[in-house]
């Protein structure tokens, strides 16, 4: 969705359009998208000249003789193209507004969520959808953003894109401020400070300048012009740049989801107060996770080992009545029988899927509780099916262990393990999704130096 900057860029160009142009006709292709009724909108509109164009927030707004305008919000992916009276009407046309001097001006929209009302010059700031537009970062106070973000409960990166709280702001520029500020997008909103918000503000004003002098960023479909991109996206630090290193510190970015939007930011600049350090490692069956974490351990990290929390379960016979009874004659004598129990996986696919959701979701909820409990700042969580799980999110860098098929199976034949069973267990892993989740993929073929020679070139401590 354009924000403040690509909103801006588009008002210039479309003033430039439109100025002292006047209405001949008007086609609507698409009645949904006009809020007002469609022959009033044409009727009243006829024979008015467009005077300029303003913008507020993300709002396009055309003034137009007789005091009236048109409030437009491009939405996902509307756009307005120039053109000539006879043109051929496109597919996702909405409206065309034609000119007395031959040319137009086409609202184009394939998502079809823009909306264009009619309204007057001296009543449209108090009406809906503008009088919800709250104040923009060039005119916001940091005590009213500070008020604003002490009645919000989310994290802050979902509170800053509320356009009634501040406006012009979206999911692009937000990752660009938050990472400036070096606030953490997780931290809860009414626990930022009178002086993050006075940062929040001075970084987004320095930023949008930018962003608005190079024309916006063209990010999948939005253009300000045909055969024009905006250039902004050459100086984004964050946004886009998820698993690269970061710009300061050379930590890998890590990218989440918060409120269903893709979040970038970095784990160690960002570091959000009171909370630890979380890095994930995960990889196929005898990748090297444990000589991973292990390292990791000698380096000051606590480590909260999944295969350890499944023995303990085991060993203490945890399983839950529901459990029980889902394993029927597996579960023996109050105990399971590991050898039916990894015959049966191996058989049955659909069985093993059922006891592996019904199992991780006993051995995340333990994770999660002893994260909640910890007082280390820095831990490793050792997960062979991290990706995808409820906890993935929980992690600040997830590392993934990877070596080759012959290597592994070495590997497990030194430990004493049958490769070919281990193998069939092992075929849940989803090695092409945990490789695009990964902040890093570290090739453990090599020997143990090699490796530890490899995380000591991570700037990982």
């Amino acid at each position: 969705m354009p924000e403040l900057p690509e909103v801006e860029t588009i008002k210039t160009i479309l003033d430039d359009i439109v100025k002292n142009k006047t209405i001949k006709s008007i086609k609507i292709l698409r009645d949904k998208n006009i809020l007002n009724d469609p022959g009033f909108f044409v009727s009243s509109l006829v024979g008015q000249t467009f005077l300029n164009v303003s913008r507020i927030g993300k709002f396009l707004i055309f003034h137009l003789t007789s005091s009236l305008v048109i409030i437009s919000h491009l939405r996902m992916e509307g756009k307005y193209f120039e053109g000539k009276v006879g043109d051929p009407v496109e597919k996702h046309d909405i409206c065309i507004y034609e000119f007395t001097d031959g040319t137009t001006l086409r609202y184009n929209d394939v998502r079809k969520f823009g909306i264009i009302k009619l309204s007057k010059e001296d009543t449209y700031l108090n009406e809906p959808p503008i009088d919800n537009v709250g104040p923009e970062p060039f005119s916001i106070t940091k005590e009213e953003l500070y008020e604003g973000l002490k009645k919000k409960s989310g994290p802050i990166k979902e509170a800053l894109l509320d356009q009634s709280l501040i406006a012009g702001l979206g999911n692009i520029y937000d990752d660009e401020v938050l990472f400036a500020t070096k606030i953490n997008p997780k931290m809860e909103a009414n626990k930022v400070t009178l002086e993050q918000c006075q940062a929040i503000i001075d970084e987004s004003i320095r930023i949008l300048n930018i962003a608005i002098k190079n024309g916006g960023s063209t990010i999948k479909s939005y253009h300000p012009k045909e055969g024009v991109n905006g250039l902004m996206q050459n100086n984004l630090l964050a946004y886009g740049h998820g698993n690269e290193p970061c710009s300061r510190c050379s930590f890998p970015l890590r990218k989440i989801f918060i409120g269903g939007r893709g979040t970038v930011y970095c784990p160690r600049c960002q570091k959000e107060e009171g909370k630890p350090l979380i890095i994930g490692i995960t990889g196929p069956i005898a990748s090297g996770k444990s000589t991973i974490s292990s390292y990791l351990k000698d380096k000051g990290y606590e480590v909260i080992d999944a295969d350890k929390i499944v023995d303990s379960i085991y060993k203490n016979n945890d399983f839950g009545q529901d459990l029980q009874v889902f394993l029927g004659d597996i579960y023996e004598n109050n105990q399971i029988n590991r050898t039916k129990l990894l015959d049966k996986m191996i058989e049955d696919a659909s069985f093993k899927k059922d006891f592996e959701t019904r199992i991780h979701n006993r051995v995340f909820s333990i994770i999660k509780d002893k994260i909640s409990k910890s007082k280390s700042d820095k831990i490793v969580l050792d997960v062979p099916l991290l990706v995808p799980s409820p906890i993935e999110e929980l992690c600040d860098l997830i590392i993934m262990a990877d070596a080759k098929e012959e290597v592994r199976k070495n590997r497990l034949i030194e430990r004493g393990k049958d490769p070919e069973k281990a193998f069939k267990l092992n075929k849940t892993f989803q090695r092409g999704k945990t490789i695009a989740h990964s902040g890093l993929v570290i090739d453990t073929n090599g020997t143990k130096k090699e490796l530890i020679a490899k995380l000591d070139s991570l700037n990982l401590f």
